[in-house]
């Protein structure tokens, strides 16, 4: 392409993005639509020929890209939504252009130390010892597979490896112990108490009845923000427990580790920085676009061993042989720069924009389990923890049966898909059908969740009394 072409296809680009940012509140959160519908519109022999790239990039904008969650939509409370600064979108559009591949010091050096920095401002946040260290991953379910590999490697590969996890753990999980080669008879699912944490006292039964009958524990998983409630594993205990039985101790704080670049967050956190391994996601409570999730572990040298390999395509890499190798931590060889979009936005916007637009997050929570808890027609169903807090319509005077309950919330839930700019998801701690509230945009203030639970109210009582 030439030159002035190429630029004004990188500026229509840009102002549909920003006039998109800029739009977004007006609109609703969410916009789907059925198989048929895309096959139809999509479905087509690839073109021998070109079209004009303008014709192309509005083509997508109109057919594409509106039937989706809008994540960044203020009223996007549903899963783990979370809105991209402009300069961590401008980030990944830089790294692209450039095409780099940060997979060892002799292809990417630059990228390669950025990361390296970027890693040590994490480890400093978690209060991660000297000398520990990580990389970038896809996401936390690509950095759960990593930790896996390198606790079975620690605990020397024995036979019948066992992990263990919460009943209010990611399934991410699971699947990374299968894919590392855990048997599926040796993945355990603990319980947990009444504030969905992990329960340290069947914890240690089912450990104990395992070394018993063979089983080899290797792994035990410490949610910090458990996806559907928000819940933090008693992690100083967790702590105590793995080290006294040499197992490995891996947290997952995918959503809610970065909580801890506040003081609200590190309070609840405590304990984090003595797990063996980290997954974080940067994508969620660090505002940055998909992908930028990351592993830190205590020894980076656990993940070498279980990952670095020679071949003769990449015997070149010697050049860099006293420098990181990043590609020898982790799964991917290919491995994009996902380091820079957090860098630039720290950069341009500093710490204290972040700090804040994390408590604020928090807050909020705490704000709407207090309306939660002050109307009428709603029911706390699991308190505020990080940005989660999940409740249900349930009148107090209704004198509903579960049955009813969970047809009127779901009810209730597909009202605020197709009826309210506001998109929730649902969870189901204790097996109650809850609606759940996830607050983590920088972009969302207070009434944008009361409005939302005024809805919630609103489509209740239509509900109750259809």
């Amino acid at each position: 392409m030439a030159p002035d072409v190429m630029l004004d296809l990188a500026r229509q680009a840009a102002e549909l993005l920003v006039d998109r940012i800029h739009n977004l509140p007006g609109e609703g959160a969410w916009d789907g639509e059925f198989r048929e519908g895309l096959l139809a519109t999509l479905m087509e022999d690839p073109p021998e020929e070109g079209r004009p790239g303008n014709e192309v990039i509005e083509r997508a904008v109109r057919e594409i890209l509106p039937y989706t969650l809008r994540l960044d939509h203020p009223r996007s409370f549903g899963f783990i939504s979370s809105a991209p600064t402009w300069p961590g979108v401008l980030a990944d559009f830089i790294a692209a252009g450039y095409n780099v591949n940060a997979c060892s010091w002799l292809v990417a050096s630059g990228p390669s130390q950025l990361e390296l920095v970027v890693i040590e401002w994490f480890r400093r946040w978690l209060g991660y010892p000297e000398g520990a260290g990580g990389l970038f991953t896809s996401g936390g379910s690509a950095a759960s597979l990593d930790a896996f590999v390198a606790a079975r490697e620690a605990a020397g590969h024995p036979e019948r490896a066992t992990v263990y996890m919460s009943n209010q753990s990611h399934t991410a999980f699971y699947r990374a112990a299968i894919i590392a080669g855990i048997r599926r008879e040796c993945v355990r699912v603990v319980p947990s108490d009444d504030r969905f944490r992990l329960d340290m006292t069947a914890l240690a039964s089912q450990v104990a009845e395992d070394r018993a009958a063979g089983y080899a524990p290797v792994a035990v998983c410490a949610n910090a923000g458990a996806s559907s409630t928000g819940a933090i594993d008693p992690l100083p205990e967790m702590a105590d427990y793995c080290e006294a039985e040499d197992i490995w101790l891996h947290v997952d704080a995918a959503y809610g580790g970065f909580a801890v670049v506040c003081d609200e967050g590190k309070a609840l956190l405590r304990g984090i920085e003595r797990a063996d391994s980290v997954g974080l996601d940067a994508h969620k409570w660090l505002f940055q676009p998909y992908e930028a999730g990351c592993l830190l572990v205590k020894d980076p040298a656990m993940l070498e061993k279980a990952f670095g390999v020679r071949h003769d395509v990449l015997q070149d890499t010697v050049w860099g042989a006293n420098h990181p190798n990043l590609a020898d931590r982790g799964l991917q060889l290919s491995r994009s720069f996902r380091a820079l979009k957090v860098w630039m936005s720290i950069q341009t916007f500093g710490m204290a924009a972040f700090r804040n637009a994390v408590a604020n997050g928090m807050r909020l929570a705490l704000k709407a389990q207090d309306y939660v808890e002050a109307s009428s027609i709603l029911e706390l169903v699991s308190p505020a923890s990080l940005g989660v807090v999940c409740f249900r319509v349930n009148p107090k005077d209704a004198g509903m049966n579960e049955e009813t309950r969970d047809k009127i919330n779901a009810k209730v839930l597909a009202r605020m898909f197709w009826d309210d700019r506001a998109f929730l998801s649902s969870a189901s701690p204790s097996g109650k059908f809850a609606l759940r509230l996830c607050i983590i945009n920088h972009n969302t203030g207070w009434d944008d969740v009361a409005e939302t639970l005024k809805a919630v109210e609103r489509f209740g009582a239509d509900a109750i009394e259809s």
